[in-house]
């Protein structure tokens, strides 16, 4: 270790270890992102630090901490690095583009900063973001953590990590609306986000703002071979508008869509948007779809 690192541990909620069906990234060797980033697995003493560095330190309480990490995102630093935390402002945002490829719940609850002396005994400073919540919930967590191939994909899009690598201002906006959903607990506030991330990719007009959403983003569906119908998007707007206008929350519009039915549409609405998202930076050609109002009739009339 003769840089300083920044590191930001997957912590494990759901199965102890990973399905053999579908094995994880870095389980055997480091996954290289690029020169300056990679994914591993770390040392179990070093990882348990960690751990102990990001959580509460409570008084005169001895907590005994257990390695519980998958594995780690770490990216490498200068010790002059300038501006302050870009390297890991770069990181977050690979995190965030990995979400696209497949959900996980790595947040920043365990962030840190890794000095490089005393060998073996280095200096870890906690970093803990302020305005987020440093938490990323998952509808379904039943294989929470990347896999080789998904590591492949995300290596496509790192050319998004830069912040001189401008998106297009709609893609962004709904980019933004889909990691803040990833971080909020109540399916009142996903929804609200989900649909106006779809309705950010899609809205040109002013007047039938309903209508452009049915219409476009379900021929979005269709083009992803998501089974959006009609009436389901005409539901999902519904309450997107009941919510944001705070007329309720979700139970109160049981006689526009029944409860036990507000799940299975929403992970429909929030597959499409990710796919969309994804497909928009892996291609370029997809991406101009959305570079502005006239772009967007003309492939979505």
């Amino acid at each position: 270790m003769s840089r300083n690192w920044y590191v930001i541990l997957h912590i494990r909620p759901g199965p102890l270890y990973p399905d053999a069906k579908s094995p994880q990234i870095a389980a055997a060797a480091r996954f290289e992102l690029s020169s300056e980033m990679w994914i591993e697995k770390l040392d179990t003493e070093l990882a348990k630090q960690i751990q102990r560095a990001c959580e509460p330190a409570h008084y005169n309480i001895d907590i005994d901490v257990w390695d519980r990490h998958l594995y780690a995102f770490v990216r490498d630093t200068t010790a002059q690095e300038l501006p302050q935390y870009q390297g890991l402002n770069e990181l977050y945002t690979v995190i965030a583009l990995s979400r696209l490829v497949h959900p996980t719940s790595t947040g920043e609850r365990y962030c840190a900063k890794i000095f490089p002396l005393p060998e073996n005994s280095s200096p870890i400073q906690a970093i803990q973001p302020r305005g987020i919540c440093p938490d990323v919930l998952l509808g379904d967590a039943s294989r929470d953590w990347l896999s080789p191939d998904d590591g492949l994909e995300l290596r496509r899009l790192l050319p998004w990590v830069p912040s001189t690598k401008l998106m297009h201002r709609r893609v962004h906006r709904a980019f933004w609306n889909h990691e803040q959903a990833m971080r909020s607990y109540y399916l009142d506030l996903r929804w609200n986000l989900v649909v106006s991330g779809l309705e950010a990719l899609v809205t040109v007009e002013g007047r039938n703002v309903m209508q452009q959403f049915i219409r476009r983003v379900g021929n979005l569906a269709a083009d992803f071979g998501i089974p959006l119908t009609e009436p389901e998007l005409r539901k999902a707007y519904e309450l997107r508008s009941g919510l944001a206008h705070a007329q309720g929350f979700l139970y109160d519009f049981c006689t526009v869509l029944p409860s036990d039915e507000h799940k299975p549409l929403y992970d429909k609405l929030e597959s499409l948007l990710r796919a969309t998202l994804k497909a928009s930076l892996l291609d370029e050609t997809f991406g101009r779809n959305f570079a502005d109002k006239d772009a967007v009739r003309k492939r979505w009339p």
